[in-house]
């Protein structure tokens, strides 16, 4: 039997109020940014720790032993974003949910964007530890099926996957990041993730040389060649790239820095990524969240569309 929503139900009121709000305010967004040119942040992301539980091989960004933010600066932090006009915020480490400042952890900063006004708090983690929030989406970082990811991440995919399968969150999302190795492994880790309920979809990245072109860095030529494969399985596949933003990937023509994106970590604001300025490293950027943002930004539908389902 096909279930009915009643619109007079006190939680799809709330959910129609969200819908509505959010449309609203991405519709004024737009016009603030493409007509009167303005950088107000779109993205906002706290770094709460450089404390993770793995080692993975492609970062060096973890365990570095800088100190944890304390519970006021990371309230101070969202405060500052939500002034600049911020509404969508993102919790990140090392492993954010090893966070913990005396009584607070991280639902505490979850709740607090919450009360302050974000629109959408969401968590990236590593999926080792229970997925148990009450943020808006968690995407789960898992590259590949488990060989290959447990060769890049040190054994873990078992216990995220058991995670995952345990878990209540009504929007869980897996990071995959291809690189030499984790390339292979894209056909069938979609397929794998076919039957599990829990999982709404898989969001793909390359690796970024941050720090050099290394051993997992992929050439340009093999990138188009994977994009294109991406465009034919989105209609087979739980794949939230949209077709507009890997068909800019392919051309590599999204806009670089994106201003729009704040970072905050360890006192410092960074304007779209933690290693801003380098034309080089631009030109090599795999972060595709951010060609997504670009083309949402330019209306193109079917990142439009994506974007709705995802916030």
């Amino acid at each position: 039997m096909t279930e009915i929503h009643r619109v007079d139900d006190p939680q799809n009121r709330l959910r129609l109020f969200g819908a509505f709000r959010n449309i609203a305010y991405g519709l004024g967004y737009i016009s603030s940014h493409g007509i009167f040119h303005r950088d107000t942040p779109l993205i906002c992301g706290l770094t709460l720790t450089d404390r993770c539980n793995l080692h993975c091989r492609h970062c060096r960004i973890a365990n570095r032993r800088k100190p944890d933010l304390t519970f006021t600066e990371a309230t101070g932090a969202i405060d500052s974003f939500y002034d600049e006009g911020g509404r969508t915020l993102y919790l990140q480490g090392g492993e954010p949910l090893l966070w913990q400042d005396g009584q607070y952890n991280l639902e505490d900063i979850v709740r607090y964007s919450r009360e302050k006004g974000f629109f959408t708090t969401i968590i990236y983690t590593n999926g080792t530890i229970p997925l148990n929030t009450s943020a808006n989406a968690v995407f789960v970082s898992i590259d590949g099926l488990q060989v290959t990811n447990d060769l890049l991440r040190g054994p873990s995919f078992d216990k995220i996957m058991s995670n995952i399968r345990k878990s209540l969150h009504p929007s869980l999302y897996i990071n995959y990041t291809i690189n030499s190795l984790s390339k292979t492994d894209i056909e069938p880790f979609c397929a794998y993730i076919e039957s599990i309920d829990q999982i709404r979809s898989v969001f793909f990245y390359f690796h970024t040389p941050y720090y050099g072109r290394d051993e997992l860095y992929i050439a340009e030529k093999e990138r188009h060649e994977i994009l294109a494969r991406l465009l034919k399985y989105k209609g087979q596949y739980k794949i939230l790239n949209s077709r507009a933003g890997l068909i800019s990937a392919m051309k590599n023509d999204w806009r670089r820095p994106l201003r729009i994106c704040r970072v905050y970590e360890n006192g410092t604001v960074f304007e779209c990524c933690r290693h801003p300025g380098d034309p080089e490293l631009c030109r090599d950027c795999g972060y595709l969240s951010y060609a997504e943002i670009d083309q949402t930004l330019k209306l193109k539908p079917s990142a439009v569309v994506n974007a709705l389902r995802y916030f």
